[in-house]
């Protein structure tokens, strides 16, 4: 699975923009440095357009559907909302992906 992709607030007035101005796809995806296909799932996830097909339903671990809770990670403590039972937080999580390679994976945890 993907990295899921942030898009900031200036990002969706940007492509709403550019929906009404009926700019192709592949500018609105060197726009914000994604493929094309990036594009049209974040225009279904932010409600800007609808797409047939499967590929680009809304999935049911987005953060629409998805329960969560302020659990403190178990590494930094941070407190903010991040998904029920993911017990370390995203920052967490990619350092220790990043470090997993030099030290073996006998300290981390998943």
């Amino acid at each position: 699975m993907g990295k899921p992709v942030n898009v900031s607030r200036s990002d969706i007035k940007y492509l709403a923009n550019a929906l009404r101005k009926d700019r192709p796809y592949t500018e609105m995806s060197r726009h914000l440095g994604v493929c094309v296909d990036t594009v049209k799932r974040i225009l279904q996830r932010e409600g800007l357009k609808d797409f047939d097909g499967a590929k680009y339903v809304v999935a049911r671990t987005s953060d629409n559907y998805i329960n969560m809770w302020t659990r403190s990670c178990m590494k930094c403590g941070d407190d903010k909302p991040r998904p029920k039972w993911q017990y370390i937080c995203n920052k967490c999580k990619e350092l220790n992906s990043q470090h997993s390679g030099a030290l073996g994976e006998d300290w981390l945890w998943d």
